[in-house]
């Protein structure tokens, strides 16, 4: 008689169960929650036994054994090359704005694509490119011509040409500390209007205030409309507004103020360079394709089996290191015939070497990290 392996169907097969029917992949984030809230459960659960609860009282919190999980994933992520992946984003591009703040799971943007190879995207006509017609026409859509590698070496060499010298790609800089995307490219605005001011005001410095813009021309804006002031040399001015009123016999826009003015009157500057513009839009100007280096979720580094033993062994550590803190305060506990001593001196030596040798064993790769290449510089 043969006993069916866990995972096996009556023919020997994997048995697996889908999320879904035909279609894109599907995704259950209440699934992914209950599997991350397990695995920490049976850590918890390991520590607690390795340390003998049950036997003897363990003076450990629910707190502490959370605490021992955050260390062991952020020590693991500062030590691991295993702990990021590559991976692929799309970020909306708004015109006029050169600076995105990107979620703090990523930890490196390697570079940043645009769709074409010009300096133009979209699907203008600008976006034909004839060489690339014709290798499609050549190569692909007509059956049994000659073609070879040559060509496609050709083909490909000519669009990596194209894309340095017309802005395929796009330089930016990138700070790691405040995940903050500095493109250095400024998105043009399309469809918006600028105008000229003769002066601008407040009827005071706090916010609330109102705002009096006098224009150079008559422009033709109602109230309830969006409109933004641009290179203002008076801090508190720059932003997003609002028209609360608008009189075209003596060309004023009223707006309010949203954060405190440091002047109640814009004078002796020149405001031909504080731009004013209408509307204030959010829609994007161009979509590009980051390619980023990312922290793996804490459910994937869970469910490695490489290097779900190393955190809760360094978990375990950890755990052991603050009971090992707590028992040391006492040496001994007073009793009869002499009391009892306590191994909190004991605890906290094998913690430390318990530690040093789980960071010994990610230079040895245990993790299943890939080694370091031949780095010049």
């Amino acid at each position: 008689m043969v006993t069916l392996k866990t995972g096996l169907n009556s023919r020997g097969s994997i048995a697996t169960q889908s999320l879904g029917g035909p279609g894109p992949i599907a995704f259950e984030a209440t699934q992914v929650a209950e599997a991350l809230d397990a695995k920490r459960s049976s850590i918890v659960d390991y520590i607690r036994l390795r340390l003998g609860d049950g036997l003897v009282d363990v003076e450990l919190e629910a707190a502490n054994y959370e605490l021992a999980i955050k260390t062991a994933l952020l020590k693991y992520r500062q030590k691991a090359s295993n702990s990021v992946e590559e991976s692929y984003a799309f970020l909306e591009l708004l015109p006029e704005t050169q600076e995105y703040l990107l979620p703090q799971e990523i930890m490196e943007v390697r570079q940043v694509f645009r769709r074409g190879i010009g300096s133009v995207t979209g699907t203008t006509a600008s976006q034909f490119e004839p060489f690339a017609s014709g290798y499609l026409n050549t190569y692909m859509l007509v059956a049994g011509r000659v073609g070879g590698l040559a060509n496609y070496e050709l083909f490909t060499q000519y669009q990596e040409q194209a894309m340095r010298m017309f802005g395929g790609h796009i330089n930016y800089t990138w700070n790691r500390a405040t995940k903050k995307l500095t493109i250095v490219r400024k998105i043009p605005e399309t469809g918006k209007t600028f105008v000229r001011l003769d002066s601008l005001s407040a009827t005071g410095t706090a916010i609330g205030s109102t705002i009096n813009m006098v224009t150079h021309d008559v422009w033709s804006i109602t109230a309830g409309a969006s409109l933004v002031v641009a290179n203002c040399p008076i801090g508190g001015y720059n932003g997003n507004y609002q028209v609360q009123t608008v009189d075209t016999a003596t060309r004023t826009i009223t707006v309010t103020a949203t954060q405190t003015l440091q002047a109640a009157s814009v004078s002796g500057f020149d405001l031909s360079r504080t731009q004013v513009s209408s509307p204030v839009t959010d829609t994007p100007a161009e979509s590009v394709l980051l390619h980023i280096y990312n922290y793996k979720p804490d459910i994937v580094l869970l469910n490695d089996y490489l290097v779900f033993p190393w955190i809760q062994e360094y978990a375990y550590a950890f755990c052991k290191g603050i009971v090992g803190e707590a028992r040391s305060k006492f040496a001994t506990l007073a009793g009869p015939q002499g009391g009892t001593t306590l191994n909190g001196t004991a605890l906290i030596t094998e913690s430390r070497e318990e530690i040093k040798q789980l960071e010994e064993d990610l230079k040895n790769l245990v993790d299943g990290s890939m080694p370091l290449t031949w780095v010049i510089g």
